[in-house]
Formats: C-alpha cells, structure tokens, sequence
C-alpha cells in the first residue's frame, strides 16, 4: 500500500473525529417540556406589576408554545409589561384569587372567602392569609381605598398590604 495514500487517510480521519467531537459537545435545544417549564418559573417570578396587576397564575396550553397567565388587576398593563419581556410567549387572562389546599389555625376562612369575592371599582383582592390574629389582605389598584372599605366592612379584622409586599 501507498505510505502517502495511508498518510492522507489517516490525516482525513483525524480531521473527521475531530469534527464529530466538536458536534457533540454543542449542546441542542432544550425539550419542549423543559422551554416551557424554564419560561413558566421566569414569567411567574416578573408577576408582580407596580400596585396595578399581580399573576396568580401561569399554565401551559395543552400543545402550545405559550403560557395562560391568569392576572387580577389591570389585564391591559400586564400585557404590555409581559409581552415586552416574553414577547409571543403568554396570553394575559383574567385570574381567580386562589384558596389555599390546607386549612390552617388562625385563619377565619369565611371571612377570607367573602374578601377574596369582593368586587370594588377602585381595588381587587389577590390574596388573604392570617398573621398574629388578623386577616391579611393584599390589593391590587388604591391602597387606601381599600384600607378604607375594610376598616369600615371589617374593623380590627384585617390588615391590607399591597401588591409588592411578599
């Protein structure tokens, strides 16, 4: 056999391994499954607007490559802030307040019931919880409206805090 052909195949061979070594240590893209779980916790953790819209829920569709982000507050300022961060990524919907899966000592769950199906044009109710005897209320819209209305309803019963508070 030729040395010279045995020397440009070896040579071609070294430059081919070399190539397929370099392929397989570029990483492919993330599962569907993956992409959208990643974006799901990302759009999530961005659901807190300034005082005017809060997420209470983020879901994938079924076969789709976007999410349903369930909002209380202002639908239309949470659009424009997620699709300026997830542009085509999410469809804004209207939220439900959630009720919390464990009963817990402290709560007065009737009370946080009738706070979370509260319907006031200036403010909405996101969430309710309890802490050191007294119903905790967080809002979405005017604050003070809010703190107003319920001192008023509900005295010495809740306390009222604001969307940013976590």
């Amino acid at each position: 056999m030729d040395v010279a052909f045995v020397g440009r195949l070896t040579a071609t061979l070294g430059v081919l391994a070399m190539a397929c070594g370099a392929a397989s240590t570029v990483p492919g893209p993330l599962p569907r499954g993956q992409a959208l779980a990643d974006l799901q916790r990302n759009v999530y953790q961005a659901g807190i607007g300034p005082r005017t819209w809060h997420i209470v829920t983020v879901m994938a569709e079924p076969d789709a490559d976007t999410l349903s982000v369930g909002v209380i507050g202002s639908l239309a300022d949470a659009r424009h802030a997620l699709d300026r961060r997830f542009p085509d990524r999410t469809r804004v919907v209207h939220g439900q307040t959630l009720v919390p899966a464990v009963w817990r000592p402290g709560h007065d769950y009737p009370l946080e019931a009738a706070l979370r199906g509260l319907e006031q044009p200036g403010f909405q109710v996101f969430e309710t919880g309890a802490e050191h005897g007294r119903t905790t209320v967080g809002v979405v819209g005017d604050l003070d409206a809010a703190r107003a209305y319920l001192t008023d309803h509900y005295p010495g019963r809740t306390t009222v805090h604001d969307n940013t508070a976590r």
